[in-house]
């Protein structure tokens, strides 16, 4: 009888995943009873994880079809959502992650070698997942409640935007009425996520998209030298823009997007009079977005806050 491909979740990714998340969470000095319990396994079970040679389960996920990169970039997308403490958050993520590569049919390969049985020209999977770009935003902003990210906040506050993959006009775009601020030290968005939600960052992202259409989401956090120095220290490939007087949001999107290029993950635009100075990271999606912003706001601790 076939096996469906929706058991090479159980069978393989969660638990190759959970041997790496371990041993990634051990580095924030965990102990084991607060790693299973993060994992919903046994303490027990978190010890065995952490004997474990990683490289075999990096080599049973390759197996399946990802990439180490791949790889790497979910591990570090899931650690902060599990420090941020969401379980619903967590196999959400998980759940989107398998379902979306499942659908690119990037498992195909190894489903095919573990049963003889399925059709050499089986696509079943390519229509198992949808991209929800409500369901991506609210994940990313469970994982921007980090109180490293607190410290880029401009005065004009934060937002986060991502837009559709065809998008044409400022509705395509969704993003934060209200913006994001602080409280207790936490980024706390001002109001559910919404279409429309930011004509700003729409202006911008359209207007990069215009270019480079893989490039669907941007964040603003504040701009000084330190951030600066946080960019450069994490290789991060960066460009300045400005000072504009007075710019308005068309002037500003278009000179942001006159100088973005492959490979940029953010832009500095200098501000001006009436403008504040603000970096916009940019990304495929609010995941690689905030991803990048965390890194930005750890560094930025790490290096100017003792």
């Amino acid at each position: 009888m076939l096996k469906s491909p929706l058991s090479l979740i159980d069978d393989i990714f969660i638990p190759s995943i959970r041997v790496l998340e371990a041993k990634r969470l051990r580095e924030f000095h965990m102990s084991q009873t607060k790693i299973a319990s993060l994992l919903g396994v046994s303490q027990p079970a978190v010890k065995q994880y952490l004997d474990e040679d990683e490289n075999i389960y990096y080599r049973r996920l390759q197996n399946l079809g990802l990439t180490k990169e791949e790889l790497d970039d979910f591990l570090e997308k899931l650690t902060q959502l599990l420090i941020n403490g969401e379980p619903k958050q967590v196999m959400q993520y998980i759940s989107v992650f398998f379902l979306s590569n499942l659908s690119r049919l990037k498992f195909c390969k190894f489903h095919k070698m573990m049963d003889t049985e399925i059709p050499t020209d089986c696509d079943i999977c390519k229509g198992l997942y949808k991209e929800n770009e409500e369901e991506m935003i609210e994940l990313a902003l469970y994982m921007l409640q980090n109180e490293s990210v607190a410290l880029l906040i401009p005065e004009v506050l934060s937002n986060i935007a991502f837009a559709k993959s065809n998008a044409k006009s400022i509705e395509d775009v969704i993003a934060i009425p209200g913006r994001i601020t602080k409280i207790r030290g936490i980024p706390t968005p001002a109001s559910k996520p919404m279409w429309g939600g930011s004509r700003h960052l729409a202006k911008v992202l359209l207007a990069v998209m215009a270019k480079y259409p893989s490039i669907r989401s941007v964040m603003n956090i504040k701009f000084d030298s330190n951030v600066e120095v946080s960019l450069k220290l994490l290789n991060y490939k960066y460009k300045k823009v400005g000072p504009q007087d007075n710019a308005d949001d068309d002037k500003i999107s278009q000179l942001i997007s006159s100088v973005f290029e492959e490979g940029i993950d953010a832009i500095i635009h200098l501000g001006g009079n009436g403008v504040e100075p603000n970096t916009y990271v940019f990304g495929r999606d609010p995941l690689d977005v905030v991803k990048k912003i965390i890194n930005i706001g750890v560094k930025y601790k790490e290096t100017f806050s003792r």
